[in-house]
């Protein structure tokens, strides 16, 4: 039984059974393959039900009657030409297309009845015209879309045109030759592809362009999160230069003065290094008759004559209350002096309200080794320029048991 189920049919038989049943099951399987596609694609899909389950058929018939099964699998390809030409000409949004998803299977019932010998011999002609009027009928679309250049259907007409030319070819010459199983095979070629590029192709597509557009999505997130933390980084910085300044006059507070100091000194410990500290002469006289806003005015004044006349690379800071300091690298005690001096002289000639300094100079390392001894060491030589009375300058190097001194 079984050999005689696979041996029935001469080579040419069993060829044409296998290209059969290989295509028409593939474009059969994708309408359960792809889920996201069009109705047109999935109406067309299921017509290729007809050949591939009649062709069964044909193949379980063929041991008692192989008359009947030939019959079968002309009908097959006829039904499926008709109902896959329909199925292109109408629109794509057409309702009647949903009537075309149950059309094969009625047209398997169909292939059925009409595969009896005497109803089959009846409709030869009925057949032989609706193979060559299909034919016409693909041909004249093919040309009208390679005409328009409308290639979304052109392979889908032209796989039609080729089965219905293999199947007009079949029924003039009563057998299956080879040049009907090689137009056979073009036109299931023609049909898979045209399914292929209506569903997977586009499905395939549409993935890459989703791939394309996140990865796009995914750089400029990434490019916008870059430019988050550098704006935040830049914010930070902000709020950490505003919170080592004072408020009042922008320079730099006592802590960050001193860890400005700190670091030139770990960074250069060879470094010839100055500093002056300085304040308003009887500041707390001017407060206490002329009023704290008077004061602060007194304050701002010699903070913009102090920005305005040191170098570039001088460090100037608020070390608290009317309490100056400035840090002046690569500055020798003798050159701090007579830069001191031409400031307290400016100070005196064009502060406005007129107010007086005194200074006190300590460098490094010859006054001290250290920053908090440096700044220890010019605080008191600032408290000698008080003793002294006021509005004057002096080095810490000039005082009696300095280290300087000796």
């Amino acid at each position: 039984m079984g050999v005689s189920l696979v041996l029935f049919l001469n080579l040419e038989n069993q060829i044409f059974i296998l290209i059969v049943l290989a295509f028409s099951f593939s474009i059969f399987a994708s309408v359960l393959a792809v889920k996201m596609q069009q109705l047109k694609m999935r109406v067309f899909e299921l017509a290729f039900a007809i050949p591939l389950f009649l062709s069964v058929t044909a193949f379980l018939t063929a041991t008692y009657n192989k008359s009947e099964a030939t019959s079968l699998l002309i009908l097959s390809h006829i039904l499926l030409i008709v109902d896959c030409s329909f199925i292109l000409l109408i629109p794509q949004d057409a309702d009647i297309l949903k009537l075309f998803a149950v059309v094969p299977f009625a047209f398997i019932g169909l292939g059925l009845y009409l595969s009896t010998p005497q109803i089959y011999s009846c409709l030869f002609a009925a057949m032989c015209f609706l193979v060559f009027v299909f034919l016409v009928i693909n041909l004249v679309m093919l040309i009208n879309n390679m005409f328009h250049n409308e290639k979304i259907h052109m392979a889908g007409h032209a796989g039609l045109f080729i089965l219905a030319s293999s199947a007009g070819l079949w029924l003039y010459q009563g057998f299956i030759s080879s040049e009907v199983l090689i137009l056979l095979a073009l036109g299931y070629i023609c049909c898979t592809y045209y399914v292929y590029k209506n569903t997977l192709s586009v499905f395939f597509r549409e993935y890459q362009n989703s791939k394309e557009s996140l990865k796009r999505m995914n750089a400029s997130i990434h490019a916008e999160v870059i430019r988050r933390v550098e704006a935040i980084e830049r914010s930070n910085r902000k709020l950490l230069e505003k919170a080592k300044t004072d408020s009042m006059t922008g320079l730099l507070i006592k802590s960050a003065i001193i860890e400005k100091l700190e670091n030139i000194l770990e960074r250069s410990p060879r470094m010839n290094l100055s500093i002056l500290m300085f304040d308003i002469d009887n500041f707390k006289q001017l407060n206490d008759s002329l009023g704290h806003q008077h004061g602060d005015l007194c304050i701002k004044t010699l903070t913009n004559l102090a920005k305005t006349s040191f170098r570039q690379d001088d460090i100037i800071g608020r070390y608290g209350g009317d309490e100056f300091i400035v840090i002046l690298p690569d500055t020798p005690s003798v050159k701090a002096f007579i830069i001191a001096d031409r400031f307290r002289e400016l100070i005196q000639s064009k502060s406005n309200p007129s107010i007086t300094i005194s200074v006190g100079i300590a460098s490094f390392p010859d006054d001290a080794k250290t920053p908090a001894a440096l700044i220890e060491a010019a605080d008191k030589a600032l408290y000698t320029s008080k003793q002294k009375g006021r509005n004057t300058v002096t080095l810490y190097s000039a005082l009696q048991g300095s280290p300087g001194s000796s």
